[in-house]
């Protein structure tokens, strides 16, 4: 899948003789012309697929309906302003600012929040983040001054980008702006709570630039002469994020756009910020947000959150298997049998490649459908990947929405060169096709072969019935946990799609068993914080003895299902709330949870534990962990102080 991450230069080439290679044994004889003049990358203006190479199914055409894309909605701030006091309080200083990467991350990593430009409805809150500027220019006299005494009376502030007024509130003298910055170092005190949890190297070192391939980064503030050690710094040891303590409360300051970082992230935007392409750790953003989780669980006694793995385990897999060539749909029935029998559920991404091109084999003859029934069959888990498989279907256009099966095309002539290739072919007539030979599959999933994809990416998944996606290697989206994703893969309207970004790939070294022991650690970095780990793995022999292997290891730790479940479960709970309030002197946690859900696990504030529990079927208490079977609906906690 990610074949085009090493060096995408190099990948053309090699990847365009490979095609070369597969063409010699395709089509009429008057392709061997056709051959010659590909090796001098003269390819005809246009191409028109021959009815040798095309194979249709008598009868069936579609489908019916047509894709259109909706505008650009922007998403306003006030979609999040609902809550209580219990939440997280981000207190917005500018509108137009990358709210909305707080908002996706808080919601992913399981943080109630609410948003205000009021800076006393923010006060009500016992933790406030003011973003994503602090100064005289952002606010009021009377807000300033209501800030600067919030911590010094028990509350939790935490400032972005303090750029005056507040300094000596802060811990600080003055803010030092830099392009020069591409690393954020967290301290490795084992006796601050904050950051005792990050022991590995990746979590400790940020990155947050290439001082390889640029002379500058982002923008961002360091705090001279911090009156305490920082919780963080910077490559050349200038403060990052402050702290200071006051008698009951805190103040922190982050010299960095947490929202702008987490957007670049999501929308794969940044100047090539990871240090592998895939198949490693790179919690960049999974870092950042846990340290503001641990902020708000430490400072708050109403801290509760969602837990971000079914049933509160350690770990969410969904195993997955690309099914874009002969051979891997040939295996592919024998191998879901035997996942069937060893208790696996996993995930098929079909590729509905009806054309004989110069990319790869043919996928759709009679006796390959009967192969996918078989595998639907098995009770695995149906999805798409992609019709052609073209390298180029992130430089394909939009396409009219009304592309039907036999008529859309597609022919990849090698690496560098598709005809007729559009984003809505690709997308609708792939679902069309595993939707009409296995009936009430409902194919909700696409992934990309390569993970290129064009920018009009998310709302084309949303146009053409897709509710998820799983195409971004987790390395370039620099976190481990699933998020919402944003039109036009920008900052400032969310779209109703989520990106799984897969973790560990076997179409990248190493080829053989070795490959088990990568993963197995890798996923077990990210067992730590509940991350999520989306594996990549051929349907052949070394790939069972892999994914054998791995289910073994982790067994014990991860919660294990179909792309389809996770993907299910993700949504629903990205619409579970939590808000704790005073009731005739007990506290009350009030959980609204809209889309019926199992193993939904809320973490209630430290030092509490349930008296009793009303609405949400059956659960288990474990502490302060509550863990509901299959919850809907709304949910009455009223805790024991």
């Amino acid at each position: 899948m990610f074949r085009s991450l090493f060096s995408k230069n190099l990948s053309y080439i090699f990847l365009a003789l490979i095609a070369l290679c597969f063409s010699q044994g395709c089509g009429s004889d008057k392709q061997g012309d056709e051959i010659g003049a590909l090796k001098k990358n003269n390819y005809p203006e246009t191409y028109d697929v021959r009815k040798n190479e095309l194979f249709t199914v008598s009868g069936i055409r579609g489908p019916e309906d047509k894709s259109e894309l909706t505008a650009r909605n922007l998403t306003s701030w006030t979609a999040y302003s609902s809550g209580s006091s219990s939440r997280l309080a981000i207190l917005l200083t500018d509108t137009t600012a990358s709210w909305l990467g707080l908002a996706h991350g808080f919601k992913s990593i399981g943080i109630p929040f609410i948003i205000t430009t009021d800076y006393r409805r923010a006060l009500q809150s016992k933790v406030v983040m003011v973003y994503p500027i602090v100064s005289g220019a952002s606010l009021s006299p009377d807000a300033l001054q209501a800030l600067a005494n919030f911590p010094r009376n028990g509350g939790t502030l935490i400032g972005s980008q303090v750029l005056g007024a507040l300094n000596e509130i802060f811990g600080f003298d003055e803010p030092v702006p830099s392009k020069q910055h591409f690393e954020i170092v967290v301290g490795k005190d084992s006796s601050n709570l904050l950051t005792k949890e990050f022991r590995n190297d990746k979590e400790t070192h940020i990155s947050i630039g290439n001082k390889e391939k640029f002379k500058e980064t982002i923008g961002t503030y360091s705090y001279s002469k911090p009156r305490l050690a920082p919780v963080a710094t910077y490559e050349d040891k200038s403060a990052a994020i402050t702290q200071r303590f006051y008698e009951n409360g805190n103040a922190y300051a982050l010299g960095f756009d947490l929202g702008y970082l987490i957007l670049k992230g999501h929308n794969i935007r940044h100047e090539d910020y990871n240090r592998a392409p895939a198949n490693s750790f790179e919690p960049t953003l999974d870092v950042l947000l846990r340290l503001i989780k641990n902020i708000y669980i430490s400072s708050s006694r109403d801290a509760a959150y969602i837990c971000t793995v079914p049933y509160n385990k350690d770990l969410s897999v969904c195993i997955t298997h690309n099914i874009n060539f002969n051979k891997a749909l040939a295996q592919a029935p024998e191998f879901a049998k035997k996942e069937k029998e060893a208790g696996i559920r996993s995930t098929y991404f079909i590729q509905t490649k009806y054309i004989r091109d110069r990319h790869n084999g043919i996928l759709f003859s009679n006796d390959d459908i009967n192969k996918l029934k078989q595998i639907a069959g098995t009770g695995m888990d149906i999805q798409s990947n992609t019709v052609s498989g073209s390298p180029l279907f992130d430089q394909f256009d939009q396409g009219t929405g009304d592309e039907v099966y036999p008529d859309y095309q597609p022919y990849v002539m090698a690496f560098n060169k598709t005809y007729h290739g559009t984003i809505f072919g690709e997308m609708r007539v792939s679902r069309y096709l595993l939707d009409h030979f296995i009936p009430g599959n409902n194919t909700s999933a696409f992934r990309s072969t390569y993970s290129y994809v064009p920018f009009t990416y998310p709302q084309s998944l949303a146009a053409s019935g897709y509710r998820f996606s799983s195409s971004v290697p987790a390395n370039l989206a620099l976190t481990h946990l699933p998020f919402q994703m944003n039109f036009n893969r920008e900052y400032d309207s969310e779209i109703e799609a989520f990106e799984f970004p897969v973790t560990d790939d076997d179409e990248m070294p190493p080829f053989d068993l070795s490959r088990k022991n990568s993963a197995i650690k890798l996923a077990k970095k990210i067992a730590t914080y509940g991350g999520c780990f989306i594996g990549q793995v051929h349907p052949n022999e070394i790939g069972w003895q892999i994914e054998k292997d791995f289910v073994k290891a982790v067994k014990d730790i991860a919660w294990i299902g179909t792309f389809r479940d996770f993907g299910l479960w993700w949504a629903a709970r990205n619409e579970v709330t939590i808000d704790i309030s005073s009731v005739g002197g007990s506290r009350v946690v009030n959980i609204s949870v809209p889309k019926r859900m199992e193993g939904l696990a809320i973490m209630l504030p430290l030092r509490s534990t349930p008296v009793s529990i009303e609405g949400g079927g059956k659960y288990s208490v474990d502490g302060k962990l509550v863990i509901f079977e299959l919850a809907e609906g709304d949910i009455r906690i009223v805790l024991n102080n």
